[in-house]
């Protein structure tokens, strides 16, 4: 199942961008960009250069390939309300948590020179080094674990990787004296579980890769925000649903990450 999902999201994604291409190619008067970005300088700022034509035509819709919102930052646990884990889930506490993540797609719309909104696919990750010498179960539902005997863990490392997919309403200021806007954008993030792992170090058995869904949920969904100037800003996000699913030990344990992102 999970197979389909990851196909029809990729394969929806391709569809926006080819729709886009070929409305530029039935009617090349139109200011519809399709291109290749990097760092979001994408739709507006480039057409806004005063040594090209002008694009003042709205709405105006553009997408492609990207590279932005590259979001690096800090994870924290949230255990029915509390950063603090309860007994049950005591075993995945962590020396440090973070989160990375990227767009590489996107198709949107612009209203007005000041707000846009678009649609986007990328990749993310989320990591918890793990304080205790604690081995994850494979194949096991709901989640267990065991504590190795005679290992001392130099490197415990829990990852999970997801396809996300969010849906972005950004709104930005007027051209400052220097030609940079501040920019404000909030949405809604969805993502497909692609994988788990656990990465282990120690000096009894070397460095170990485990892969396994772990039972992490296999769809998250939550809200994001970023706040930024020109290119650079920060983020924050709150997935609502559960990090484990068929897991009851589990329930009410959330992810809640903020940091700095690039290409926004």
């Amino acid at each position: 199942m999970k197979k389909y999902i990851v196909s029809f999201a990729i394969t929806g994604i391709l569809i926006c961008c080819m729709i886009g291409k070929s409305h530029a190619q039935q009617d090349s008067t139109k200011k519809i960009n399709i291109s290749t970005s990097i760092l979001g300088k994408e739709d507006s700022d480039k057409a806004d250069d005063k040594d090209k034509p002008a694009v003042s035509k709205y709405p105006r819709t553009f997408g492609g390939i990207t590279f932005s919102r590259i979001d690096w930052g800090f994870s924290r646990l949230i255990n029915d309300g509390s950063f603090t884990l309860n007994e049950n889930n005591e075993f995945l506490e962590y020396k440090k948590a973070s989160n990375f993540g990227f767009d590489i797609a996107q198709f949107g719309l612009r209203f007005s020179d000041q707000f846009k909104t678009y649609i986007s696919t990328g990749f993310e990750w989320n990591y918890l080094r793990l304080k205790h010498n604690v081995l994850l179960d494979q194949d096991a539902t709901p989640l267990d674990y065991s504590y190795p005997e005679d290992i001392n863990y130099k490197k415990n490392v829990f990852t999970s990787t997801y396809l996300r997919v969010p849906l972005t309403f950004e709104f930005r200021s007027k051209k400052f004296k220097n030609g940079d806007r501040a920019k404000l954008a909030v949405g809604a993030m969805t993502g497909i579980l692609l994988k788990g792992s656990q990465r282990l170090k120690s000096s009894a058995q070397g460095s170990q890769k485990f892969k396994d869904n772990y039972n992490l949920a296999s769809f998250q969904y939550g809200a994001f925000a970023r706040l930024g100037y020109d290119s650079m800003g920060v983020f924050v996000k709150y997935y609502f649903n559960d990090m484990f699913e068929n897991s009851p030990n589990q329930d009410g344990l959330n992810n809640f990450t903020f940091g700095l992102t690039l290409g926004f």
